[in-house]
Formats: C-alpha cells, structure tokens, sequence
C-alpha cells in the first residue's frame, strides 16, 4: 500500500468516528442527564466517545479485509450495513445503559423507542459513509 492509501485510510477512519458521534450524539441526547446504570461517574459524552471509537477500528479491519479477499467485494454497501447496525448498537447500549435499566422494558419496547429516536440520524449518517466511500473509491 502507498503512502496515500494509508492517509485516505486514516482520514476517513476520522470521518467515520465523527460520523458515529454525531448519530449516537443527536440520537440519544435526550437522555445525556440520565444516570448511567453501570457506570456512575461516566459522563454521556464519554459514553459516545468510547463507543465510536469501536467502529473506527472496524471500518480498519474491514479495510484489511477487502485486502485480504480482493476487490471483488463492494465495501461501500457492506460498510453502510455494518456501520448503521453498529452504531444503532451504540444508540441501543446508552438507552438501555441509561433508561431501561432503571424501568421495565421489554426488549421490543427498547427496540422500537431506540429506533424511533434514532432512524433519521442513522440514515442521514449511513448515506454520508455509503457517499464518503464511494468517492474515496474503497
């Protein structure tokens, strides 16, 4: 790999973190002054921080991946898939970390309240990576 593949890399593994902020961020910002249940000193943004940062180092591992494999394989479509299933993970961790451990929710009613909160952040941020990965050409 060149030089500039390793930079194209880096940067939009920085667009990628900061992507998955912003969609956990906007998503679940209604519940930031609620009290973390497994942590009761970890602030909401430390939350976030952490847990985008999980899949900037996946976006790196699918990158060696599709090295490994060949170009056969469309990333662009494989990554959007795994980045929305991820950071709705994200979103689902903080509302049941901050919300449904301290109520009785079912895990459907978790489901649904976390994707009622967070379909449109997810998907304005899904197209963005799927664009971003397209016109960086992975």
């Amino acid at each position: 790999m060149s030089n500039m593949k390793y930079y194209k890399i880096i940067i939009f593994t920085i667009i990628v973190y900061i992507l998955a902020c912003f969609s956990t961020y906007f998503s679940m910002h209604q519940y930031s002054n609620d009290i973390s249940s497994s942590c009761f000193n970890c602030s909401y943004k430390r939350d976030i921080f952490l847990s985008s940062a999980y899949i900037s180092l996946i976006f790196i591992l699918l990158v060696l991946l599709k090295k490994i494999w060949g170009k056969n394989w469309n990333i662009s479509i494989f990554f959007s898939f795994v980045f929305v299933i991820l950071v709705f993970f994200n979103n689902y961790n903080i509302f049941s970390d901050r919300v449904s451990a301290w109520s009785s929710y079912t895990l459907s009613d978790e489901l649904i309240s976390v994707l009622s909160s967070s379909y449109i952040y997810l998907i304005i941020s899904t197209v963005l990576v799927f664009i971003l990965l397209k016109l960086y050409k992975f």
